[in-house]
């Protein structure tokens, strides 16, 4: 096929709909190295390095592009490697991320964390979209991957849905379309079926998702500050965008958004974090919000499903754990490139079992480290008392608070520390 041109984003900024490069029907006439399923950054990650190595690449989503999401904004340094990785030639920018106010028992400290970005989705995920279809990758937004069956054969078989049935000539929008690998980048809302999918487990008391995206005044909030604030129900982060608006994002326990709704969940935990005369001050914005939720946020999937191992789960979607570490995008970026690199280095179609031992393989040896940290700070996150106890010590002994946070996402030590009540 003929390398799809390239939408570009409006001379104001603001993102147009990037078009679809072909259609369901000539989709479902071709034949694919790889069909990706979900254009995030684990998806899209994924769908730039293929069409790059030179292999036929389709990139589906059941969305559009932009499009909003329920997600911090905050690319951890290892995110900007990662991205930085991608060589892309119109890469957003955002806003350096220069420190992060923690907050617990109603103090805080302000800790130096340069070397992190602050770009919204609306922003990072179109331009990755960009970029895959710059590579040569063909993409198909508003239509979803519904079924996968890999039995074996030379190829694997997947049934897509159009969202407009229109779009696929009737027969109520579905079309088979094959390829020599799969990688479903669903998500944490995966609801491919197929694929091992009776292997997905949720743990037990994972906090779910919250996000919203609050007005430029709702608090007085510097560029470049990460507000994290830690307690009984959950943890909740706030971060200014270029735009100027506020992404709220939060993790949050399932009873307490039960019985309260979102909004009073989130300001439970920032005025038991941050004090009441802080929380007041942005409570009528929360109040008017309207929210987006997640799934259960720490979960696990087979990593590669199908007989012959050529169903391969990247991102959210191959697992999670609750995202306080703000690693959430650099992993998702990782999983793509480690996938990726796995069938590129096996030729693209050759031995399946080889290349999926190779995935597991990199896959264990990246993540594993990572995850286990990320667990252990989950599991300190119950105890707020803890977390109150740990901004004390920040804010009574510098060196505490230099090793705090960077010790907890994995990056080193900062230099300076100042303490505010």
């Amino acid at each position: 096929m003929t390398p799809p041109a390239v939408d570009a984003s409006s001379a104001d900024g603001v993102e147009t709909p990037i078009a679809a490069t072909l259609g369901l029907e000539a989709a479902a006439a071709a034949e694919w190295h790889a069909v990706v399923a979900g254009a995030g950054p684990a998806g899209a990650s994924a769908a730039i390095r293929l069409a790059r190595a030179g292999l036929r690449v389709l990139l589906v989503d059941r969305g559009s592009m932009p499009r909003p999401k329920v997600c911090g904004c905050c690319l951890s340094v290892a995110a900007v490697r990662e991205l930085d990785g991608l060589e892309l030639t119109d890469s957003p920018r955002g806003l350096p991320l220069e420190l992060v106010d923690l907050g617990a028992g109603g103090r805080s400290a302000r800790i130096p964390l340069p070397g992190g970005r602050v770009i919204s989705r609306e922003a990072l995920d179109p331009a990755l979209v960009r970029a895959a279809i710059k590579a040569g990758c063909h993409w198909l937004p508003q239509t979803t991957l519904e079924a996968v069956e890999d039995d074996g054969a030379t190829a694997v078989t997947g049934r897509l849905l159009a969202a407009d049935p229109g779009d696929a000539g009737g027969m109520d929008g579905r079309r088979i379309v094959r390829a020599g690998w799969f990688i479903v980048a669903a998500g944490l809302a995966d609801a491919v079926r197929g694929g091992d999918a009776e292997g997905r487990r949720v743990a037990a008391g994972s906090r779910i998702g919250l996000g919203t995206l609050l007005g430029g005044g709702a608090a007085d909030l510097p560029d470049g500050d990460l507000v994290m604030a830690v307690g009984r129900g959950g943890y909740c982060g706030l971060v200014r965008l270029a735009d100027g608006r506020i992404d709220l994002a939060a993790a949050v326990d399932r009873t307490a958004v039960a019985a309260a709704g979102p909004a009073a969940a989130v300001l439970a935990i920032l005025e038991e974090s941050l004090g009441h005369a802080r929380a007041a001050i942005i409570a009528a914005e929360i109040r008017r919000a309207s929210f987006r939720a997640t799934p259960p946020l720490t979960r696990a999937a087979p990593l590669v499903a199908g007989v012959a191992g050529r169903i391969l789960r990247v991102g959210d979607a191959a697992g999670y754990v609750e995202p306080f570490t703000g690693e959430g995008i650099g992993w998702a970026l990782a999983s793509g490139r480690i996938a990726a690199a796995s069938i590129v280095s096996g030729g693209g179609a050759t031995d399946s079992v080889e290349v999926a031992a190779r995935y597991r393989a990199a896959h264990a040896a990246h993540f594993g480290p990572l995850h286990a940290r990320c667990r252990r700070v989950s599991l300190a996150l119950r105890r707020p008392a803890l977390v109150a106890a740990a901004v004390r010590a920040a804010r009574a002994v510098p060196w505490v608070a230099r090793r705090l946070v960077p010790t907890i996402i994995g990056a080193g030590p900062s230099p300076n520390v100042t303490p505010v009540s």
